[in-house]
């Protein structure tokens, strides 16, 4: 059948896509015979939004073909009543645009002034593809700040470079083999940049999350499985693999009093927030943290350790005595994103650049994420890197990339399988509980001070598009909002958190008279 596109390799609309007049265009006198009952008016562009968060009001469902809630409009006799040859005289083509017309009203009204404020307004985009076509689009090609939807390109490159089944591997070495179950000298914990190094305790604290990670303390079973019972040195804590910046430039010194953002170090335990407590101050780095916990928990199943825990680089000759590995990549990053961790999306980043560049340094790996991208084949226009995580105000990020980045991985592709499922999961585990997003939408969250993001997919339901394939495929999209004011007040006919609403418009979507309607009469 005919479709009208907006190509994404083609030139970008500034503002929202009308494919609706494109296609009208076409059209040259009218010809009688084409109509919409009268109750059913085309859906007006602008107004009063009818789309809140609660149950669909829709009595077929979205995309299920049956009547929307399209309030009044231009008349339908003007609209529908087309020549025999236009592409708009297709009854599943009028559908599909009565479908957009609705959803373009919709957005048009969550992303206008009244809802975000004048200066939101302008300084925010969004994007909506379907199949390859654009259905909704405000300023896509507009750089804005990304909060933690920059989380979505770094692990676009990591999972490009490294893989799915990359693993982690952090162990205990020593200078020679243990004699009769004591190891004369130093046990060196070395640490292999593992993002989710944990303790079972913290693990568990950590809300709607914390079910992947690697458990530290096996290390101390693994020690005493091979028949060590006394370390007549210290643990020495290596941390070697990556440089020892522990944050990136430009953050702000509250990221981690307020607990956004740990200590960054290849051997960083509970996001780098672990202490060890007594004799190892809290002002210790990192690895003699790390030192001190695994000294302690030995101790505490009967291993000596004679010495004080320190940090240091493990010398060359060392052998491994026993060891932790991660579990995969593609597991961990599904945790990193369900959790939107900063820490460990800062550690891949340093990893991605140990491999890419050969250099375990936020720079190295910021460069290897735009040189995967740019072979990628996506247009960097506009973005800027400053951290993996999104923490950092200068990052700067398009709707068009964050689409294209979501539409290159699909709907059914490792990035979007484990992202927050809206009302299930993740940091959208409370988010659009009761309505037609909850358990469809699948996207990633984004908060700073003046900024909300959220992108992803909105998966279709079993029944769309089953008279209009045009209307079956599911729905990517992107919306970050910049420039809010921090007293914003919701709208009282959109009690939807802001960038909820944008969710909750585009999971309504499609919504169209049924295709009866469309029929010649």
């Amino acid at each position: 059948m005919l479709r009208v596109h907006l190509r994404r390799s083609g030139p970008r609309p500034g503002t929202r896509a009308r494919v609706l007049a494109a296609s009208l265009a076409l059209a040259g006198p009218p010809l009688a015979g084409v109509g919409v009952a009268p109750a059913q008016a085309w859906p007006a562009a602008s107004g009063p939004s009818t789309s809140t968060v609660g149950p669909s009001t829709s009595t077929a469902g979205p995309g299920s073909g049956g009547a929307g809630s399209g309030g009044a409009g231009t008349s339908p006799e003007a609209l529908l009543a087309t020549p025999l040859l236009s592409p708009a005289r297709l009854p599943r083509t009028l559908q599909s645009l009565w479908a957009q017309r609705a959803l373009d009203g919709a957005l048009a009204r969550a992303m206008g002034p009244k809802a975000l404020g004048p200066v939101a307004a302008t300084r925010s985009c969004a994007e909506a593809v379907q199949d390859g076509r654009v259905v909704y689009a405000d300023h896509p090609d507009l750089a804005v700040l990304p909060a933690s939807n920059m989380k979505l390109l770094t692990a676009t490159a990591v999972l490009d470079r490294l893989g799915p089944s990359y693993t982690f591997k952090t162990s205990l070495d020593v200078l020679a083999a243990p004699v009769h179950g004591v190891v004369h000298g130093d046990l060196y914990l070395v640490g292999d940049g593992d993002p989710l190094l944990r303790l079972p305790g913290y693990a568990r604290s950590i809300p709607n999350g914390g079910a992947v990670y690697t458990n530290v303390t096996t290390l101390v079973s693994a020690l005493k499985a091979a028949g060590v019972h006394e370390v007549t040195g210290s643990v020495v804590g290596d941390e070697s693999r990556f440089d020892s910046v522990r944050s990136v430039a430009g953050w702000p010194a509250e990221y981690s009093a307020e607990g956004d953002v740990g200590e960054m170090s290849a051997l960083g335990i509970d996001d780098g927030f672990a202490t060890a407590g007594p004799p190892v101050p809290d002002s210790a780095p990192p690895p003699v943290q790390s030192a001190g916990l695994l000294t302690l928990r030995l101790r505490a199943a009967g291993v000596e350790v004679d010495g004080a825990p320190t940090s240091g680089t493990t010398p060359l000759g060392a052998t491994v005595l026993a060891h932790v590995v991660s579990p995969p990549l593609g597991a961990e990053l599904g945790e990193i994103l369900r959790e939107s961790d900063n820490t460990a999306m800062e550690l891949l980043t340093k990893e991605l650049g140990l491999k890419e560049r050969g250099t375990g340094s936020t720079a190295a790996g910021l460069a290897a994420v735009r040189a995967d991208l740019a072979g990628d084949g996506f247009s960097l226009r506009g973005f800027v890197n400053a951290d993996g995580s999104g923490l950092s105000r200068s990052d700067r990020v398009t709707c068009a990339l964050l689409v294209d980045v979501l539409e290159r991985a699909g709907p059914d592709g490792l990035l979007v399988r484990d992202l927050p499922v809206a009302g299930r999961s993740g940091t959208l585990i409370d988010e659009l509980r009761g309505t037609v997003a909850a358990g469809r939408v699948h996207a990633k969250t984004g908060t700073l001070d003046g900024v909300k993001a959220l992108s992803g997919w909105a998966m279709a339901t079993a029944h769309q598009g089953a008279a209009n394939p045009a209307l079956a495929p599911p729905v990517v999209f992107a919306t970050v909002l910049n420039g809010l004011a921090p007293d914003l007040p919701l709208p009282s006919d959109t009690p939807a958190g802001l960038t909820d609403q944008v969710a909750l418009d585009v999971a309504e979507y499609p919504r169209a008279p049924a295709l009866a309607k469309f029929e010649p009469g």
